[in-house]
């Protein structure tokens, strides 16, 4: 066995990363003749970038996995075929936001809605049990599991698209899950998913390399919503044709993302704002605004907007690995699950209540001077 996913990864799956990496080159090559439409602009209170930078790396990623499904000789092509297929919709109102910027956060999200329900018609998986005695029966109803899937898939997509901030960190964050998914797929022997895993981690790959840390290209809503609902279609089949595994497993291997959308999400209603309004105000924000400004301001500033991905990556690591480590408990999970999100916030509380020493009034930790410092930044 060793031996043949050996032999997979030094041709078909290292085609479809090249050819990845390759699409990504062309588009930054090509921003000249495409950038009017294609660029994503400094412009926006979330945004750290600090020249436009074309936001069609989604593209690439697409093509990257047709590449791997007309290539891949194993039982893996399968799955991919499906997804693919499922993950038009989300792609495709993502690509379009990207090339006209007029397409609305709810049409996306019905978008990514559509590709779940997709998903679940084309390939009959969906979420039929959670293992909590009071909604298993629930779903159990056919009609209750596909909602709570298309429900499920929808909002990771999303979430994936929020992390989507700075270099690397949605595609890195991604492809950690992807590794810990297919990690328990081996290990439970699933290697169809395993392989599928594998396929995405190299696909993804191919784009981080251009991503990060110069952030030449970025994913895009497009990549961000295929991304996201990829890896949310992985996190479904994983406890659903492995019954071994708990479900609670896929969640807490995605708890990052999941976590960031549900405290922004309180957050904003709290504070009685747009729930799906941009601002500066996730953790990775914090990160940039709190220590790697303060702290590595003599680094240029591509290089200190890639330097939130890895604070970031570590506590994706964390949960990925406790996911890994706990699979088959769901109470554990459950439990670990919760205790990573007081986590976050006390990570979150940690940040916002640190004071910066500041070496002008840009640095200042007012909401006011704050914005201005994300502009200068821009």
């Amino acid at each position: 066995m060793p031996g043949y996913i050996f032999d997979i990864i030094q041709r078909e799956i290292i085609a479809s990363g090249i050819t990845t990496s390759g699409i990504c080159l062309l588009l930054v090559m090509t921003k000249r003749w495409h950038g009017k439409h294609s660029m994503d602009t400094t412009d926006g209170v979330q945004k750290f970038h600090t020249l436009p930078t074309p936001r069609v790396g989604g593209v690439a990623i697409f093509f990257g996995l047709v590449v791997a499904w007309l290539l891949m000789p194993g039982s893996a092509v399968r799955l991919l075929g499906p997804m693919l297929i499922a993950g038009l919709p989300a792609f495709t109102a993502g690509l379009t936001e990207d090339i006209t910027k007029k397409v609305g956060v709810k049409e996306r999200l019905i978008a990514t809605m559509l590709s779940g329900l997709l998903a679940w018609r084309i390939t009959g998986y969906s979420i039929n049990h959670v293992d909590i005695a009071a909604i298993d029966p629930l779903l159990a109803i056919l009609p209750v599991s596909v909602l709570f899937t298309v429900f499920a898939v929808s909002g990771l997509a999303n979430a994936i698209n929020i992390l989507d901030g700075f270099n690397g960190l949605a595609s890195g964050t991604a492809m950690l899950c992807f590794s810990a998914i297919g990690l328990i797929a081996w290990q439970v022997g699933d290697l169809q998913l395993a392989e599928l895993c594998l396929v995405l981690i190299v696909v993804v790959g191919g784009f981080l390399l251009m991503n990060y840390p110069l952030g030449k290209i970025f994913m895009g809503d497009g990549g961000a919503y295929l991304v996201g609902f990829l890896l949310a279609w992985v996190a479904v089949m994983l406890p659903m044709r492995n019954p071994g595994v708990s479900a609670w497993a896929s969640l807490l291997i995605c708890g990052y993302p999941i976590n960031e959308t549900l405290f922004s999400m309180s957050r904003r209603f709290l504070n009685k704002n747009n729930p799906g309004a941009p601002d500066i105000h996730h953790l990775h924000s914090l990160i940039k605004l709190k220590i790697i400004r303060p702290h590595f301001g003599q680094l240029s500033p591509h290089m200190r907007n890639s330097l939130v991905s890895p604070f970031c990556w570590i506590y994706a690591l964390l949960l990925a690995g406790c996911g890994v480590l706990l699979q088959g408990s769901s109470a554990l999970l459950m439990a670990a699950w919760v205790a990573s999100f007081m986590l976050y916030i006390l990570i979150y509380w940690y940040l916002t209540c640190m004071s910066v020493q500041p070496t002008d009034e840009s640095c200042s930790d007012s909401p006011e001077l704050a914005q201005k410092f994300v502009r200068s930044e821009s």
